[in-house]
């Protein structure tokens, strides 16, 4: 990946909860111009209940555009709203951020269905890293009053939860102190411990950016995970993170 190309999965919430890669969004710019391309993943195949999104029925398409997918836009906050630069300011970004960088660091995701997106990790000196936001703030009691404590640049530990319910890979995060603050996305679960079991440590993850409690607990939490990169890795890359069409 160049630095004129971005990229996105974009990912699927399973009955069962757990989140499942089903598409890559990409934006490049050619000749100056932005142009999107978004491809199904194989592993959409075998999704029960899955059903391609709106404007882009055929999982076998490369589909190509000169600007965002409409079922991607909309999950952009309009600019002219009056909230857009709270909006901003609680995601962490400034005015000049595009509508991709809003997309991928909000995740894209909406109340009315089960689809969000999250970015590809990046090298940054050697480091992989990636931003994320903390999930579960609500699901877990004092998990708020915490995250009301927290400051940018706090460290947290992650708690491996093989007894969870819903997903024996869980990791929880907590401040140095062993208090809870919620979970680390989904999504993410694989490549966490992918970078333990190369790297023989746990991924740090440090405070970003916090919100306060009148912000929808999605946005509470905003944290940057770093690793070092281990040699020849590839986050992501699996069978199922390969485009069913070229």
């Amino acid at each position: 990946m160049n630095d004129q190309e971005r990229r996105l999965f974009v990912a699927w919430r399973r009955p069962d909860r757990n989140i499942v890669p089903v598409g890559l969004l990409t934006q490049q710019v050619i000749d100056g111009a932005l142009h999107y391309r978004f491809q199904y993943l194989k592993v959409a195949e075998r999704q029960t209940g899955f059903l391609p999104l709106p404007g882009l029925p055929d999982l076998h398409v490369a589909y190509q555009a000169p600007a965002l997918f409409p079922v991607f836009a909309n999950r952009v906050m309009p600019r002219d709203r009056p909230d857009y630069a709270d909006f901003l300011e609680q995601l962490d970004l400034d005015s000049e951020a595009d509508p991709f960088e809003v997309l991928e660091r909000s995740e894209g995701i909406r109340a009315t269905d089960r689809v969000e997106v999250f970015p590809v990790p990046r090298s940054v000196d050697g480091q992989l890293t990636t931003l994320f936001f903390a999930r579960g703030i609500r699901h877990r009691e004092g998990a708020d009053r915490v995250v009301d404590t927290l400051a940018a640049g706090d460290e947290l530990t992650l708690q491996p939860q093989p007894d969870n319910d819903f997903n024996p890979r869980a990791i929880l995060m907590n401040t140095r102190t062993g208090e809870c603050v919620g979970w680390a996305p989904d999504y993410l679960l694989d490549l966490i411990h992918e970078l333990q079991d190369l790297n023989g440590a746990w991924p740090a993850v440090t405070v970003e950016h916090v919100n306060n409690s009148e912000v929808p607990p999605h946005l509470r939490l905003l944290c940057r995970l770093t690793s070092p990169w281990p040699q020849n890795y590839a986050p992501f890359s699996g069978p199922d993170f390969q485009p069913i069409a070229s």
